[in-house]
């Protein structure tokens, strides 16, 4: 697997190399020799604009977060080799800091300007409860005496000193060095220096910007800037902001949870903020202090006398716990088995998890003895955990996605160039009439004009019909909207309580109403029934996509029949097909791009729906309690304070169903628009490829008049030179991963951990819902025509490698039709087809491979559902099994065992497929791809497909 040093070098390689051809390409832009001049320039421009679209940012930004004691600080330095960071019990990270490569250990420590300190204490005179002057609040209460809960009295702060030293017009930074020794004594120094402006004991931190730390740690070479925040349960809330800010804009997210405690509700706001947002992919669960629970286990069992359990097997249950944990977090959204809800299941349990204990490393690291060890070779966990971190910064982060897409764009416009140039040297060599090849292309040209106006004028009624279907779809969710906004009521209720229940001189005094954070826990409890909203407008689309692709293929086909009755393909190399698939392909990929990312748009703004008018107003609305004075009895501010709910409850739900009806709106415009511009591009397609064709029957004229095929050979030779090294490049940069994620590092729980002791075969009749249950060996393979086929497919048809992040692989290419017509019976083994994602899979597949061959019967051998998914698992085979039989007349049989490992799938006429991840190989999917496999991004796998000697598979690979 490549490092993310490797991968953030090789990008700027290749960006550097192909910005070098795009140079060459232009100065060859001005050739008139069988215009390759201008497919040069067209070629460059296509480079210029993917160059331009790559952002490349210069680090990886890993945020640590978590709750206050869950052993920050600890696992930080651990990370770092060298303790940097305090590790009082305090809440000793106050400010955010950031730990970046360096020779030496230093920290600079940057402080707020003068001119927005300032502002941020006219904020506080103006409005103490405003969230961005909180900083000022806290800063001003290091001025009043206090005392400890000892009763001794705390240290009293000379501010204005304060504000003198530190703060300066235009900023001013500090320089904390560590001793060139690095001795154990001079890290200590070094901690003692820097927690002056990390504590949140100290005013310091409040005048503090950022701090940033230089260490020669090999994670940081790697390009990681470590980024340590304040604590999730922070009290102050400036601190708090601090942290939902920093990870807005990060590559990785470790999240540090205490073992064997419960989730807060801070913790689970936090999930959910990072669901909503779409950022849950680069998220790691870090489970600390492992040691702590186990030896408090330890302990508990010597005091009763038992056996204590293996620490695998507490981590195990460890594991099972939090994913429960997490998964009751989702139901307490909502309990239904929607599109959406399966979606936000299927990224959750897809997280990573790592168990750790920074006191287990430490002595492992320093040659103590280890009494028990999370993994023998890596006691504290740590070392995975970076192995974890750097798979996930190459595969998932912001360098790793235009390493996919610089890689994916320069092969693309390189290759067509160079089949543009091949298909020129064709013609040169074969046109020997120019005007019999003119008179050709232009009967084309009039009579694929006609065909081209009818797939417009179908294409264009599909788009009107996606355009009613919309709106049809915006007025049923009315409704929707209107639950939306009961549900966000749910939550003002518990500020309205709270409100209500302060004493009556808080309320006097103005400290309360402020409901601080209300919009973000707003939306992270409605977003489900947002993305429900936005999936039924995509899923609309779907539906056209389905029926643009059926046309396009149509024109396609008629394209086809045009050609050959001309028999243009003689005189003049003329691919449509080829042209209108690509297009196709390109067109829906592009689509699902946009698609995704606008889903994400309407979900991330949706902490953002009260405009400041309605702020306005319910600032006023506040101010008629806090001015009752005198007169105002706790009965008269109680019944104002109701009747103030009672009006911002109606302006919010207004304000939220207005915000979501307009969001609506944008998203079904913006389909449209989508769906417009898809038969213009795949004609604009078409129109290149004739004026192609035009340049090449004129460059076949000129080359035989005057003698230029060899120029013209020698000039494509040139250029294909030029490209290889890119392309090579390119190649390269496509191998991100070439490692398989162990599904023990996944938070979600595997079928064989439910597993109950019997097997069963289950026969699923098609006339009726019983079934019938026959006790089975526990070798599935054991014998039979399966096990035959096994054993005996032993030639190599096909080998395909899926490259982890890339698209277009739906089934009929992964299992093509070629291979499974013919088949009477088929086996699938997949230990794994319990969870919503898996059983989708299957249906898929199910369908494809009944489409293809339509055998008789197809038998699945799998392992026992988790008791959570039996009964979705057991609805769905169900329902697959009667839509088999009664579209295809496929029996559909399903064996259920357990000790399953391998994944095969077995066809009686002698063709087995290897498959190395099942049916699991597609990521989590939105938007278009939520419907169409080929615009899923996959995993990194194999898939293997032998064939019985003497096959007549095996013949034509050996032609």
């Amino acid at each position: 697997m490549k490092t993310p040093k490797q991968v953030r070098d090789d990008i700027r390689t290749l960006a550097l190399h192909l910005g070098q051809v795009r140079e060459s390409l232009l100065k060859r832009s001005g050739l008139t020799i069988a215009q390759i001049g201008k497919e040069c320039k067209r070629t460059a421009d296509a480079i210029d604009e993917l160059l331009a679209a790559q952002e490349l940012p210069e680090d990886y930004k890993v945020a640590v977060v978590g709750r206050f004691k869950t052993g920050k600080s600890s696992f930080v330095n651990e990370l770092l080799g060298a303790r940097l960071a305090s590790e009082d019990t305090n809440p000793e990270t106050a400010a955010i800091t950031m730990f970046r490569h360096g020779t030496q250990v230093k920290a600079t420590v940057r402080f707020v300007a003068q001119d927005e300190w300032v502002k941020l204490q006219a904020l506080y005179g103006e409005d103490a409860k405003h969230i961005d002057a909180h900083r000022v609040k806290v800063w001003n209460g290091f001025g009043k005496p206090k005392k400890t809960r000892d009763g001794e009295p705390e240290e009293v702060f000379d501010l204005p000193a304060l504000e003198r030293q530190f703060i300066k017009p235009g900023g001013y930074t500090i320089e904390i060095c560590l001793a060139a020794d690095g001795s154990r004594q001079a890290e200590t120094e070094f901690r003692r220096k820097l927690k002056e402006f990390t504590s949140g004991a100290k005013p310091h931190h409040c005048l503090v910007e950022a701090i940033e730390i230089t260490s020669p740690a090999p994670i940081l070479d790697e390009g990681v800037l470590l980024i340590d925040t304040p604590g999730l349960d922070d009290t102050e809330r400036f601190r708090v902001g601090l942290t939902e800010k920093t990870v807005e804009d990060v590559d990785a997210i470790l999240f540090l949870t205490k073992s064997g405690v419960a989730y807060s509700q801070s913790e689970k706001e936090f999930l959910l903020s990072l669901l909503r947002k779409g950022t849950v992919k680069q998220l790691i669960v870090v489970i600390t202090q492992v040691d702590q629970t186990y030896e408090q286990h330890v302990r508990l069992a010597d005091d009763n006398d038992e056996e204590p359990e293996s620490l695998a097997l507490r981590i195990q249950r460890e594991r099972g716990r939090i994913a429960a944990e997490i998964n009751a977090t989702l139901d307490g959204l909502s309990h239904d088995d929607s599109p959406a809800m399966r979606r936000y299941r299927e990224q959750l349990g897809d997280v990573e998890i790592a168990f750790t204990s920074a006191a287990l490393h430490r002595d492992w690291k320093a040659k103590k003895p280890v009494q028990y060890a999370i993994d023998e070779s890596d006691p504290g966990g740590v070392e995975r955990l970076k192995a974890q971190l750097l798979r996930l910064l190459s595969t998932e982060s912001r360098l790793a996605l235009a390493a996919q897409n610089i890689s994916t764009g320069a092969r693309t416009s390189l290759l067509d160039l160079q089949a543009v140039l091949q298909t020129k040297l064709v013609a040169i060599r074969d046109i020997k009439d120019k005007e019999v090849a003119e008179q050709k292309l232009r009967t084309f040209r009039d009579e694929f004009g006609k065909t081209s106006a009818r797939f417009e004028g179908a294409v264009n009624q599909q788009v009107t019909l996606l355009a009613d279907r919309l709106r049809g779809k915006r007025t049923q969710h009315g409704i929707l909207v209107e639950n939306i906004a009961l549900l966000a009521e749910q939550q003002l209720v518990e500020f309205e309580m709270n409100d209500v229940g302060r004493h009556w001189r808080t309320r006097r005094s103005g400290y309360w109403g402020y409901m601080h954070g209300f919009q973000t826990r707003v939306a992270n409890r409605i977003f489900p029934k947002v993305q429900q909203m936005l999936g039924e407008y995509t899923e609309l689309f779907s539906a056209f996509a389905k029926s643009f692709e059926v046309y396009l293929t149509s024109l396609s086909q008629e394209g086809d029949k045009i050609s050959d009755s001309l028999e243009l393909g003689s005189t003049l190399p003329f691919e449509v097909t080829t042209k209108l698939r690509d297009s196709l392909e390109r067109s829906l990929q592009g689509a699902q791009e946009l698609i995704a990312t606008e889903e994400l748009r309407v979900t991330t703004m949706l902490n953002d729906f009260v405009s400041d008018e309605v702020s306005e107003r319910i600032s006023e609305r506040r101010a008629t309690v806090s001015s009752i004075w005198g007169g105002g009895t706790t009965d008269s501010q109680s019944a104002e304070v109701l009747a103030f709910y009672r009006e911002v409850k109606a302006l919010l739900a207004q304000a939220l169903m207005s915000h979501l009806t307009a969001r609506g709106l944008e998203f079904g415009n913006f389909l449209v628009m989508e769906a417009e511009g898809a038969p213009r591009d795949a004609l604009n397609e078409v129109q290149v490829l004739l004026e192609q064709a035009t340049d090449n029957i004129r460059a076949a004229a000129t080359a035989l008049v005057v003698g230029q095929k060899e120029a013209v050979q020698s000039l494509v030779a040139a250029i294909e030179g030029d490209n290889a090294d890119v392309l090579r490049r390119a190649d390269e940069l496509m191998q991100l991963g070439t490692t398989s994620v162990d599904d023990s590092m996944k938070l979600g729980v595997s079928p064989e951990s439910h597993a109950v002791d019997n097997d069963s075969l289950r026969v699923v009749a098609p006339d009726t819902e019983s079934t019938r249950t026959t006790a089975v060996g526990s070798d599935a393979m054991s014998g039979g025509w399966a096990a035959s086929v096994q054993r005996d497919a032993t030639v190599v048809v096909k080998r395909i490698r899926l490259q982890d992040g890339s698209v277009g692989w739906p089934y009929d290419k992964l299992f093509e039709p070629t291979y499974l017509k013919g088949a009477v019976r088929m086996t699938l083994i997949d230990p794994y087809l319990a969870a919503h994602h898996q059983i989708r899979n299957m249906n898929e597949f199910l369908l494809h491979v009944a489409e293809a061959a339509r055998p008789k019967e197809i038998e699945i051998i799998t392992g026992f559902a988790p008791t959570e998914s039996v009964a979705h698992q057991e609805r769905a085979i169900d329902n697959t099994a009667k839509d088999l039989f009664q579209n295809f007349g496929v029996l559909l049989k399903v064996r259920r065992e357990t000790g399953l490992h391998d994944r095969y799938l077995v066809v009686d006429h002698g063709v087995l497929f290897k498959l190395g991840r099942g049916l699991d190989i597609y990521k989590p999917a939105m938007g278009l791809a939520t419907h169409r496999p080929a615009s899923r991004r996959v995993r990194e796998s194999e898939i293997d497909v032998f064939a019985l000697p003497g096959h007549f598979l095996t013949q034509q690979t050996e032609r």
